[in-house]
């Protein structure tokens, strides 16, 4: 219990120490948690005594049943002792009901903090160490186990100690020596219970570290999915995960026989008491040491509720175990010192106006390769109020330069200064707040355009003025960068919900946007990294334009691969190796630099117009100046609906017995083990009424004295002895098949289900719910949940058999009492326990939601960590975890006053109807009705049956749980295996590679009206290249999609040869036609797997890779590293540069020797020296193959066969580049604009 409620505590008060004036603070939730879990372990105290109590009144009634008495004085007893029984409910009805409130408002907030703490925690962390996997199932998960851990079950163990502490003083102080001779079996219980407990929890902590490598693996997948689509790595990757989920199986079912101890050896030990007390105790009443026969019943008893109380908290052991696994994950981060505290108020404020930059014999290698020096005593000056550009090869170190400025690591030798300070000297806050980031790879948060751009006013001095100042300020940067007539025509304007990592934008729009935040906040430097990739032509004028005006009067870093967007820098820096080669301004550079001058040329446009340059800038800018903006064509064309969901099921959930239906046909292996599970639960089942009648022997036996009384003792004290045995067997069997029958379900399911995830279509993944955080958690939980079913399964049919056995046992001995029992006490009690599985119903309904949603949010955070900690966003985001937290907080804390009263009468309800059956018997009793031996057999059968089958709807609520997590998992497979058998229908193979369109139209939804494209024709013949062209959003990517077959066309149709591409089976498609995309892709694992992706390893010889790697200019880097092609790519491929990712890309697309090669931007990241060779790679590699390029830099496809320019998702202009120049339309004003000559 310590490390739930003592670490915990230390770590959030340590972490709130900066927060102190945060609204609702983590400090302030664990004091008032504290105090709230004060007052509720007295009430769980108190509500201990109540069965020790009723223990007493029962052994009372034994020597009242037993007497033979006055019959109204008998009657007159057993009235005052069941008003007893009324008296214990309601004070055990009231601590109940104050310990679960108490209990429950302390664990969330408790659990609060800790998410807070947590994510704190995570934005403080290195860049490049947390997972977006792990952080959606630690707070999805491991923090709701922590939170269950700590609500009511907490409750539960105090209750549970009270009653053996109170059982115990009452049985010593009726007789020590009964009592200490019994002891002895609570103390093996007690052993055999905590060594069982510690040996679960060790291996939990096992299989939840192999759980979280399968986590990250999933999320990555998830993340790519176009990717893993586009190269039919479905199955690759789902045996991947599935090796992975095969080592938590093994683990998991070596931890079943463990499981299976510690209920079977509870029961085992509770049947013994019994026999042991009834034997022993018996002597001792005849040797005058105990008053009575009832006196030895209570001691029995007593005994009897401390080992009970010990059992029932095993289920709260497993409980515990999970959460110190779950601690133990949050704990590594939670307590992890950061290397770099963003929180941290030490330092010098960066007060300065005029910034110069100085890099000074600086040396670094990163953490994962310290043996690959990225800088190289590297010695570069950036001088204030003035624009330096860097440029040079992929692999530099230009990005490292940035990284080191920002801090996000630290230079091990040489230093960073600004303005003579050390880097390290200054406020990170402050630093950070003065430098405003445009990284290449630009993502935003899935908010609205308006929040997206004001997030670059955070820590700013701007940051706390008026709302309507603020929407001023954001559209004023948007004008800037050109983006407020795009965001002007869409749905919402700037309230517009851009989706997960702006999904539902082009590249060029985000860019803009990105821009926009950076420039919003007036810094004082600027860093520009490859600012304009994504950007068509005309676009990316106009936003040079834009970023030329902001550099003014401010320290600019540009770093870039197109010398053209920096030739008007007033230094350039040329990079190689981590050193300085050269530098000057772009006249100069020309002059002397080789290496420069080799770029320039490699990025000029052939030029054979007649017009002269300056003629051709100034009609160009004259054109710009009046437009003012770049018409970015319909609203469809830049933006897919936001409020568009993806067609799906309606969202029922399944019924019990469907539930339990797919568990039985899920696998062969499953379903014998589930029956031979149900057979021994069958077994254990009838241990109930046999319990029962041999303890109403035994009770009655104390009607008799001396010899006839030992006789009857002995033999029924040994009958106990016997069952059990049977229950240590049928238990034990029960348990560890139960137990390795939920680890297959999980086991199962979670590869189902995450096999079901990748075959979803893309369209699937456009959903703005459906991100790869979400997914992620869902795959950890919903499975989690049918595992749990399994068990309760077993428990269920015990209930089941048990109940169904005692009701014919009583009907036959007293169908008097029974009747009454069945239809006054078993409702009652029974009732109680339908209320239990209710009330967890309406609490899980009331806290998936907001919980997921906070989940969801951090996983987004930790996705965009460059973002946040580059624009100093940290409290701001855990601002906005707080805020998430306090709908889910308000919710919960209305529902828990309501809600609790009714848990307390579900965990008291069995006295009401243990009164109603003692009074109504006694009173049989006593009129001659019924003997004793009748009374108890009926009594025990029929009450203590039915309270035991309480037992199971203290855990009923996984039943709830389970329901809805299958019906979210089967309508997944359902899905995925539609999709599959309407692809297994198709068989033709593809007869030629030639492409075509024939009047096809394009919308992502049946509820845009406008398409983004219209009725488009053309044709690409075999071995054919063509390139398409056009501004941002005008539908080029949307061509290469349909062609990937990542959506059907709407209209029309696309044909290979003379198949229609959707007639073609996807592997003969996917083996034919290879994708580079702009967005690189690759995945945790070597660089041999990432290139492979999707191929019969076996099918590939090693000459190929090397081959596919030499085309694309990567393989003397690979053979460069210490593991040459086993080196490990990290994750998310982040241990390389973005042209080295884009050259490992460009060789998994070439190694399967397609006829069809699609290039969107293919070279985009890649430096002029790099982009030059792969163009010639991939003109070579073209040779007899068709190619369909997209790109912005039109000197990477000037000598294409044929060129369409895009408007509007029409074609406006078709020919070659001569043909199209020779127009003087919209590719020449393209190409002027580019034009280095």
């Amino acid at each position: 219990m310590r490390f739930l409620l003592s670490n915990p505590e230390r770590a959030v008060n340590e972490k709130a120490k900066d927060r102190s004036n945060s609204p609702t603070s983590e400090k302030s939730f664990v004091s008032i948690a504290l105090l709230l879990q004060c007052l509720g372990a007295g009430a769980a105290l108190a509500a201990g005594t109540a069965r020790p109590l009723m223990a007493v009144i029962f052994g009372g009634l034994v020597n009242v049943y037993n007497d033979k008495g006055d019959k109204t004085a008998l009657k007159h007893t057993i009235d005052r002792q069941v008003l007893l029984l009324v008296v214990i409910f309601l004070a055990q009805w009231l601590v109940t009901c104050a310990y679960a409130i108490f209990f429950s408002i302390s664990a969330m907030r408790r659990s609060m903090a800790i998410r807070s703490a947590y994510l704190k925690a995570l934005v403080s962390q290195d860049i490049d160490s947390v997972s977006e996997s792990r952080t959606a199932t630690d707070l999805s998960t491991n923090i709701s186990v922590i939170e269950d851990a700590l609500s009511e079950k907490l409750g539960t163990v105090l209750q549970a100690l009270s009653t053996v502490l109170t059982s115990l003083i009452i049985a010593f102080t009726r007789s020590w020596q009964l009592t200490l001779c019994m002891l002895f079996m609570v103390l093996f219980l007690i052993g055999s219970n905590f060594g069982t407990a510690a040996i679960d929890a060790k291996m939990e902590q096992v299989i939840h570290s192999i759980e979280m490598q399968a986590s990250t693996l999933a999320e990555e997948c998830l993340s790519g999915i176009r990717t893993i689509t586009a190269y039919l790595a479905t199955d690759e990757m789902g045996d991947r995960y599935a090796t992975i989920l095969e080592k938590s199986k093994a683990k998991g079912i070596r931890k079943s026989p463990v499981r299976a101890a510690q209920y079977s050896i509870s029961y085992f030990v509770v049947l013994n008491v019994y026999a042991l007390g009834f034997w022993y105790g018996t002597r001792l009443f005849l040797q005058g040491k105990i008053s009575s026969g009832g006196s030895v019943v209570i001691i029995i008893l007593c005994i009897n509720q401390a080992t009970n109380a010990l059992r029932l908290l095993l289920p709260v052991y497993s409980v515990m175990a999970k959460a110190k696994a779950a601690y133990a994950s949050l704990s590594s981060v939670i307590e992890m010192k950061p290397r770099i505290d963003p929180f941290s108020r030490q330092g010098d404020m960066l007060d300065t106006l005029h910034p110069q930059i100085r890099f000074q014999d600086v040396h670094f290698a990163y953490p994962s390769r310290p043996t690959v020096k990225v800088l190289d005593g590297l010695n570069v000056t950036f001088q204030a109020n003035t624009t330096t550009a860097v440029v040079g090869p992929s692999g530099c170190g230009k990005s490292t330069l940035v990284a080191l400025l920002e801090r996000w690591h630290d230079a091990p030798d040489g230093g960073i200064k600004i303005d003579d300070k050390p880097v390290q000297a200054l406020n990170i806050t402050s630093l950070r707040s003065k430098i405003r980031l445009v990284q290449q790879n630009a993502s935003l948060f899935n908010d609205t355009i308006y929040n997206n751009v004001a997030h670059g006013l955070i820590a700013t001095p701007l940051g706390g003025i008026p709302e309507s100042q603020k929407r001023r300020l954001v559209t004023i940067a948007c004008k800037d960068v050109h983006a407020h007539e795009f965001i002007e025509r869409l749905p919402k304007g700037y309230d517009t919900v851009v989706g997960n990592r702006g999904s539902l934008l082009s590249g060029g729009q985000i860019q803009r946007i990105v821009i926009a935040r950076a420039v919003i906040s007036d810094p004082l430097i600027l860093i520009f990294d490859e600012a304009t990739s994504a950007l068509d032509a005309e676009s990316e004028l106009l936003v040079q334009s834009a970023i030329n005006r902001a550099a003014k009067g401010r320290t600019t870093i540009v770093i870039a691969h197109k010398l053209a967007t920096v030739k008007d820098a007033d230094c350039i820096v040329m990079l190689k190796d981590g050193k300085v080669t050269d530098e000057g301004t772009h006249d100069s550079l020309l002059q002397t630099c080789h290496a420069y001058q080799d770029i320039w040329k490699a990025q000029s446009l052939a030029s054979d117009d007649p017009w002269t340059e300056t003629e051709t800038k100034s009609t160009i800018h004259d054109q710009i100046d009046s437009e003012k903006a770049v018409d970015e064509g319909s609203l469809q064309d830049d933006v897919r609906d936001e409020e568009t969901i993806v067609n799906e099921p309606p969202n029922t959930t399944m019924t019990f017995y469907r539930t339990t239906h797919s568990l039985f046909t899920s696998s062969p292996t499953l379903r014998t083990i589930l029956l031979a599970s149900l057979t021994a639960s069958l077994l254990a089942g009838a241990i109930y009424p046999l319990q029962a009648l041999i303890f109403a022997k035994d009770v009655s036996s104390y009607q008799h004295y001396g010899r006839a009384l030992t006789a009857s003792i002995n033999f029924w004290s040994l009958m106990f002895f016997v069952i059990a045995l049977a229950s240590l067997l049928s238990f034990s069997a029960t348990g560890t098949l139960s137990s390795v029958g939920g680890t297959i379900t999980a086991r199962v399911y979670r590869e189902a289900y995450f096999r079901a995830l990748l075959g979803q279509p893309i369209p699937y993944f456009d959903d703005t719910r459906q991100t790869p955080g979400f997914l992620t958690a869902g795959l950890a939980s919903y499975p989690a949940h049918l595992e749990g079913f399994v068990v309760v399964l077993s428990t269920l049919f015990i209930t089941v058999v048990n109940l169904s056995s005692v009701i014919m046992l009583g009907l036959a001995v007293s169908w008097r009492f029974a009747l009454v029992a069945i239809f006054g006490a078993l409702p009652v009690i029974v009732l109680g326990g339908y209320l239990r599985v209710r009330i967890a119903t309406t609490r899980n309904a009331n806290l998936t939601g907001p919980l997921m949603e906070s989940a969801q949010y951090a996983a987004e955070v930790v996705g965009n960590l460059r973002t946040v900690s580059a624009f100093a966003m940290e409290r701001e985001v855990c601002k906005g975890m707080g805020g998430r937290m306090e709908g889910a907080w308000r919710g919960f804390y209305r529902a828990t006053v309501v809600e609790m009263p009714l848990f307390a009468f579900s965990h008291t309800a069995n006295l009401l109807g243990t009164a109603l059956s003692f009074w109504y018997s006694g009173h049989l009793l006593v009129d001659g009705k019924i003997t004793a031996v009748q009374l108890w057999i009926v009594f025990l059968g029929i009450v203590s049956g039915s309270e035991a089958a309480g037992e199971f709807f203290a855990s009923a609520s996984s039943i709830v749980h389970a329901r809805s997590s299958c019906s979210t998992i089967t309508r997944a497979i359902a899905s995925s295996q539609d999709r599959t058998s309407s692809g297994d229908q198709v068989n033709e193979k593809p007869t030629s590679s030639s492409i075509t369109f024939d009047n096809v139209s394009f919308r992502y939804s049946e509820d845009v009206t406008e398409s983004v494209l219209r009725d488009l024709s053309f044709h690409v013949p075999q071995g054919g290249s063509l390139a398409i062209v056009g501004r941002s959003g005008s539908g080029k990517s949307t061509i290469v999609s349909l062609l990937k077959r990542f959506y059907d066309v709407t209209s029309g149709e696309i044909r290979l040869g003379s198949t229609n591409v959707n007639a073609i089976d996807a592997s003969s498609y996917c083996a034919k036609v290879s994708l580079v995309s702009q967005d690189t892709q690759l995945f945790e694992g070597t660089v041999r797997e990432n290139i492979l992706l999707g191929v019969q390893k076996a099918w590939i010889a090693e000459e190929t890779l090397y081959n596919a790697a030499r085309d694309a200019s990567i393989h003397d880097f690979i053979l460069s590293l210490p593991e040459g092609y086993n080196t490990p790519c990290g994750r998310k491929g982040r241990d390389f540069s973005g042209g080295q990712r884009q050259r490992i890309a460009i060789a998994r697309a070439l190694v399967r020797d397609p006829s069809i090669l699609l290039l969107d931007e293919a070279t985009s990241a890649l430096d002029s020296v790099s982009e030059m060779e792969v163009r010639k790679a991939l003109q070579n590699a073209s040779t007899g193959r068709t190619t369909v390029a997209i790109a912005h830099r039109l000197s990477t496809i000037q000598h294409y066969d044929r060129i369409l320019v895009l408007e509007k998702g029409s074609i406006v202009e078709q020919g070659s580049h001569a043909q199209l120049k020779a127009l003087r339309g919209v590719y020449w004003k393209m190409c002027q604009m580019q034009d280095l000559d």
